[in-house]
């Protein structure tokens, strides 16, 4: 009896459209916009004629970036209540966002004819008023708005303050002058978001994700917030969340923001392993480009060229394709993005060296660390060092430096860029330095996954200027060059290029070697739980190198080969390694036990034991290992690799012919598995192998792989030459 009669005293308080509309606002100001939606319809329902449910209605359309939505729903609260100020000032604002200024005017004009207390609209009348060039007369509307409510100059000061700190660098203080502006009003979307930008540069990327979301609570289509939120996440390998970011991003802008959320969602499933998703939404970019590169913005062209082209050897192992869009996008982007602000390459005179004198060689790059480009280069610029004194190493942004990064400063003179705000070198400034050092070479080591570099090397700050080593060739001036060898760049491949290629002898890197620590390997299979009789498999391949093909290819390889298992260590979505494993094996009828999933560790050198486990590494295809598959060479494990038409599915082919190895060269998935098979049945070539990589480090018959001071004299020898043309 209590119990009913307690509901029946209270629906009729709650089940009336004033009430429900209150409810519905206190939702909206919750972001629980469905429940905000519900309550509006309940209200309608009850009073079809009730205009602030219209108003409440649009203001949720508004959040979720449905402006025509919110315009139409502003529109029939006045329809009926023609003495409706809110919903006049609100259409005013909506017609602002559209930049149909003479009707927001219009429509906030008539607010304040209806309610002459309504700050909000004298403030956004004069902002009206300014986009029109009428100053003067905004100044009457923001004085009028001032003495109504004097904190809304209070928010403009702050923010306004904001920016000018961060534009000075000084980014504490700019965060808390948006967080007084916020203080003042809550719903500023900018503020949250500049706020989570600077905090996500800082490497605050926990403290950034709040104030990122907020932003996006209050403006769901605010695309530079959805694109941090995006970035942070995708590099803090939150991938799942990453994910659903990102759709939320291409829900909300995909129509108004076409390139950049493809980017975006491209990058993201590419890092997680879904590269059959991100392939798809790639080939529609790609289709998408064709017809609408023309109109790409500057900002749009810079990131196609970073992201985009650095996304495509992941993607598909296409030479013809594939260069016909590095060409197209690069093109686009020296146009664009560097001619702008230079507008001629720099046309500096050099004095002509001395037949004695040693070369001035300088390398740039953003990798002098504990990176794959760090790893790789290190042997070589040392072995270099002894040929000449006269080393420069560049570093185009801020690293944080390591171990590594001592070292390199001690084979050379590092100079590292100033800070700016945006945490970024300015290529000006690198030029300017390469200029007053009067190099003779300048080596780019990261190539187009490093904009910066473009302008630098498009600016031909050295007589001679060569990209090696970090990714395939920049397409940048054909005054320049791209230094490979004959295997990775067989004879013929020069038309799908504008550098000229230059061709090592041997390969296209050498390294000393690697460290790792030190561990019995018997304990260590032990510890694994794996038997010392059982044939152990490796994939080391992160989420932008895993794909389907391989995974089917590899659990191919253990359906044949009895008592083996997998073991894939990398980077990415480990809930979709597992899925993909585990589809593949229940297809072949394979046991899903026989894949081991390893965490990743927190140095290179812990990293390493895991080569003691296996007895044979299964390469990556289209884009192999790079310094993965040297490391498994290094410590004696035999290879499988897939060879392709690109660069950077060549390179495990070019290794392995270093070796004398290229029996191990794969050159479709059949062939990749029977390779596999064959190595897993047979000990005794297992062993003929592992003792020929032993014999190549032998220091009477080194193989030029483990040769940097052979590799370094002729890369001295070719450098000689070009500077002599």
């Amino acid at each position: 009896m209590n119990s009913d009669f307690r509901n029946q005293s209270e629906t009729p308080q709650l089940e009336d459209a004033a009430s429900l509309t209150v409810v519905a606002e206190t939702y909206y100001s919750q972001g629980n916009l469905a429940a905000a939606v519900a309550a509006c319809r309940r209200a309608l329902e009850l009073q079809p004629n009730w205009a602030a449910a219209y108003v409440t209605m649009g203001n949720v359309q508004q959040a979720s970036g449905q402006i025509e939505e919110a315009m139409r729903f502003y529109s029939e609260a006045i329809a009926l209540n023609p003495d409706f100020a809110e919903a006049y000032a609100n259409l005013g604002s909506m017609l602002y966002k559209q930049e149909r200024l003479v009707e927001a005017i219009v429509n906030y004009q008539k607010a304040i004819e209806l309610k002459p207390t309504l700050a909000a609209a004298y403030w956004n009348l004069a902002g009206a008023l300014k986009q029109q060039g009428q100053s003067d007369a905004a100044v009457a509307y923001e004085q009028k708005a001032l003495e109504l409510n004097p904190h809304l100059a209070e928010v403009d000061f702050h923010i306004n303050l904001g920016d000018k700190l961060a534009r000075q660098g000084k980014l504490d203080e700019a965060v808390a002058a948006w967080q007084r502006a916020i203080a003042f009003k809550p719903d500023l979307p900018e503020a949250y978001c500049q706020i989570g930008i600077i905090l996500r540069h800082q490497g605050k990327a926990k403290e950034a994700i709040p104030n990122l979301q907020k932003a996006l609570e209050i403006k769901p289509d605010f695309i530079a917030a959805h694109q941090h939120l995006c970035g942070i996440l995708r590099d803090t390998s939150d991938l799942a969340a990453a994910r659903q970011a990102v759709h939320k991003y291409s829900q909300m802008c995909a129509e108004t923001d076409p390139i950049m959320t493809a980017i975006y969602y491209v990058s993201t499933y590419q890092v997680s392993g879904l590269n059959q998703i991100a392939g798809d939404r790639f080939l529609e970019l790609e289709s998408y480009l064709q017809q609408n590169l023309e109109t790409a913005s500057s900002v749009e062209i810079k990131s196609l060229y970073a992201n985009f082209l650095f996304s495509t050897p992941y993607v598909r192992d296409d030479l013809a394709a594939n260069s016909k869009l590095y060409r197209l996008i690069a093109q686009k982007y020296i146009e664009k993005c560097i001619k702008p602000n230079f507008s001629q390459p720099a046309n500096y005179s050099f004095k002509p060296q001395s037949p004695a004198s040693k070369l001035k060689i300088g390398f740039l790059s953003n990798h002098f660390s504990r990176h794959s480009v760090g790893w790789c280069s290190a042997d070589i610029i040392r072995e270099l060092s002894a040929i000449t004194p006269n080393l420069y190493l560049y570093a185009s942004e801020i690293i944080t430096p390591d171990d590594r990064t001592q070292q390199f400063d001690s084979l050379g003179k590092l100079t590292f860029p100033k800070t700016y705000p945006n945490g970024l070198a300015k290529s000006a400034e690198i030029i300017n330095q390469i200029q007053q050092d009067r190099l003779d070479v300048l080596v780019d080591l990261d190539s187009l996954s490093v904009p910066i570099h473009a302008e630098i090397l498009h600016q031909k700050p050295a007589p001679v200027c060569v990209s090696w080593l970090g990714f395939d060739a920049p397409y940048i001036s054909s005054e320049n060059y791209f230094l490979t060898d004959w295997h990775s760049h067989p004879a013929g491949l020069e038309k799908y290029y504008d550098e000229q290629l230059i061709r090592m002898p041997d390969s296209f890197v050498a390294v000393s070697g690697f460290q790792r620590y030190g561990v019995d390997p018997v304990a260590l299979r032990k510890s694994n739980r794996i038997g010392l009789d059982q044939i152990v498999y490796l994939c080391v391949a992160p989420g932008r190198k895993f794909n389907s093909d391989l995974v089917k290819s590899q659990v191919a390889i253990l359906k044949q080969v009895p008592n083996s298992i997998l073991i894939h260590k990398a980077l990415g979505d480990a809930g979709v390694f597992e899925g993909a494993y585990h589809q593949a094996c229940e297809a072949e009828g394979v046991s899903r036990h026989r894949i081991k999933f390893l965490p990743r560790f927190a140095t290179e050198e812990e990293h390493r034991i895991v080569y003691l486990l296996a007895d044979v590494l299964l390469d990556s295809y289209p884009y192999n290992g790079g310094t993965h598959t040297l490391e498994a060479l290094w410590f004696n494990l035999p290879v499988v690799t897939r060879t392709g038409e690109q660069f950077l599915s060549r390179m495990g082919y070019s290794f392995l012919q270093a070796l004398g190895m290229e029996s191990n060269a794969a050159w479709s998935w059949a062939e990749y598995v029977n390779l596999g098979v064959k190595l897993g049945k047979d000990a005794e070539l297992r062993k003929a192998i592992q003792s020929q990589l032993v014999k190549s480090k032998d220091a009477a018959n080194l193989s030029p792989l483990w040769n940097p001071k052979k590799f370094a004299g002729d890369m001295y020898a070719v450098f000689e030459k070009l500077c002599k043309k």
